[in-house]
């Protein structure tokens, strides 16, 4: 008998954690793929213990977002290669899954559809019309969705509503967080108003598992509009705020687990906005918070990131400077980056915000190039939008009071 034939033998004589150590590093889609080959693998792969355990070393993948003109939308996962494949043989992608989460929705036709945030193998989508609010959270490893109750929107200048999504650190309790801010004055006003004061925030949480909104404390220290919200890092949702008087932007920080906001410190620098689309340049960047700035692009043909290397504590925020070349941003002050990921070499996979096109920064060379990760499943033209997901087994049928349904993957696989 060869050693081949033998191996699955050897296999289930180990010990299960180390069965269950090996098994939860291998790609989510070839788990799905062990859970067939026995009852024993089965049961143990479906097990809480190696559910939890694999959420805790699963390997981030790029999930990106493609939107067309025509409306027609997918949601796609993408693995990179290693370091060595990347510098001896380029930039390469394997697509792993994609779905359409348009399916989660009736007349989709009618709703805009945006990424609200990925963690621990949950993604928090938002549909949004001139009516209302539909936010979902699914899973696709799981092919797993639940729709939360509707949220009617104030029509009134709507544009003040934003969304994040988050897991508390110490009770592990999965949150979407509804932020209204209620002005007298529509969005680009109040950015140039210099006597601009936010008449109030008012926030709403739904817990995963609650089955209905509930209101929280307000004690929000911010007398501007947030110009963006729902960064998360550890166990904190962060945005951005310009105050009253423009003359700089801070962070807000919005703890999960109090539900309260917290003082945090902003880069040793002035942030200020060039125009109002910069307002999401905060992002996340090897495990760090993240603020690129792009104000150097005309001048140096560069762009810095800032990155918090030590959460909390203001010192720690450290300057990288990549050039780009004005050759590929040349429509400065309109050219606003975000990063997706980090890699322990220094180079960095960013995106252009106003385009489909993503970018690789070698830290090697000091070069970066373009980069396509996306293929012509959708006609030419519209946008996309990139995130790291962690994919896990976690399934939303754990969550009391949720009327969870199951949607298609489309990868055939």
């Amino acid at each position: 008998m060869s050693k081949m034939s033998k191996l699955p033998s050897i296999l289930m004589d180990l010990p299960s954690e180390i069965i269950v150590n090996i098994l939860s590093r291998l790609p989510s889609r070839t788990i799905l793929s062990c859970k067939c080959v026995c009852k024993q693998w089965h049961k143990l792969l479906s097990s809480h213990e190696f559910v939890k355990f694999h959420v805790s070393v699963s390997t981030p993948e790029v999930l990106v977002l493609q939107i067309d003109p025509k409306g027609e939308c997918l949601c796609k996962f993408v693995e990179h290669e290693d370091q060595f494949q990347r510098q001896q043989q380029g930039f390469r992608w394997n697509q792993t899954m994609k779905f359409d989460p348009k399916t989660f929705i009736s007349s989709p036709a009618d709703y805009r559809l945006e990424m609200k945030g990925s963690v621990d193998g949950f993604l928090c989508l938002r549909y949004s019309s001139k009516i209302d609010d539909v936010i979902c959270v699914c899973n696709p490893i799981t092919r797993e969705y639940i729709s939360l109750p509707r949220l009617t929107r104030v029509v009134e200048y709507a544009n003040f509503t934003h969304y994040g999504f988050g897991v508390s650190s110490i009770t592990v309790q999965y949150k979407v967080i509804y932020m209204f801010q209620k002005s007298v004055r529509k969005v680009w006003q109040c950015v140039r108003s210099e006597n601009y004061k936010c008449e109030f925030y008012d926030y709403l949480v739904y817990t995963l598992g609650a089955g209905s909104w509930r209101s929280t404390a307000r004690n929000s220290p911010f007398d501007h509009a947030h110009l963006s919200f729902g960064v998360f890092l550890n166990g904190n949702l962060h945005g951005l705020v310009q105050n009253s008087s423009r003359s700089a932007i801070s962070i807000s920080c919005f703890d999960l687990e109090a539900e309260s906001f917290e003082p945090f410190s902003p880069p040793p620098y002035p942030l200020k906005l060039v125009w109002f689309g910069s307002c999401d340049i905060l992002g996340v960047l090897d495990d760090c918070l993240c603020i690129c700035d792009s104000s150097s692009l005309k001048e140096e043909g560069g762009i810095v990131f800032w990155t918090m290397k030590e959460y909390g504590v203001t010192e720690s925020w450290t300057r990288q400077f990549i050039f780009v070349g004005t050759q590929i941003f040349s429509s400065f002050p309109f050219d606003v980056v975000y990063p997706i990921r980090g890699y322990e070499n220094g180079d960095i996979l960013f995106s252009r915000q106003d385009q489909m096109v993503f970018y690789y920064y070698s830290n090697k060379t000091e070069t970066s190039h373009k980069v396509d990760i996306y293929s012509q499943d959708l006609d030419t033209g519209g946008w996309i939008k990139a995130t790291l997901h962690n994919s896990s087994f976690l399934s939303l049928e754990s969550f009391d009071e949720e009327n969870v349904l199951s949607f298609a993957d489309l990868s055939g696989c």
